[in-house]
């Protein structure tokens, strides 16, 4: 005996059609959240490594201004300039490490990323790590191997000798 099903009797009764289209919509939301998140992290990361690179630039305009005015000053004279950078970038705090590849061990050392560079460079990170950037920049002044935190600096070469220096400012300074 067989019996023709018809149109208004179903195999399947409604309250398991609305638990498996709820679950169906819970599966793609963690999907998109999750793609969501990640794309989110991604351009964040990048911003932050372009908001480093834009401090860094700016940084090694400075070295290279005092550089200049360096060669033209005399040996006995003070040569200084401030750098102005921000004390964060996207909202998370950084370092900036100065690299100068050609002073071997000691000075060197002091700093975590001074195998990056081949010559002088800038190793700007930020506080949690996760990313850094790398700007060189080219001075006949030699350049004192060194890391401070974001924020003013002053570029400097003291009379009578024949490196730059970076000296941390307050905001004030």
């Amino acid at each position: 005996m067989s019996r023709a099903w018809r149109g208004d009797e179903r195999a399947v009764s409604s309250p398991l059609g609305y638990v498996l289209n709820l679950g169906i919509v819970a599966v793609v939301l963690v999907g998109l959240g999750t793609a969501g998140t990640v794309f989110l992290d991604t351009n964040t990361d990048a911003a932050v490594e372009g908001a480093l690179e834009t401090q860094g630039n700016s940084l090694a305009g400075e070295i290279q201004a005092v550089d200049r005015a360096a060669a033209e000053a005399g040996p006995a004279e003070s040569v200084d300039q401030r750098a102005t950078l921000a004390t964060s970038v996207r909202g998370t705090g950084y370092s900036v490490e100065v690299v100068n590849a050609s002073v071997a061990g000691g000075a060197a050392a002091a700093v975590e990323h001074a195998g990056e560079c081949e010559r002088a460079c800038l190793v700007l990170v930020t506080d949690e790590g996760d990313v850094r950037t790398t700007v060189r920049f080219v001075s006949a002044t030699p350049v004192e191997t060194t890391r401070f935190d974001g924020g003013p600096v002053r570029v400097h070469r003291p009379a009578g000798t024949d490196h730059l220096r970076f000296e941390p400012l307050d905001d004030a300074g």
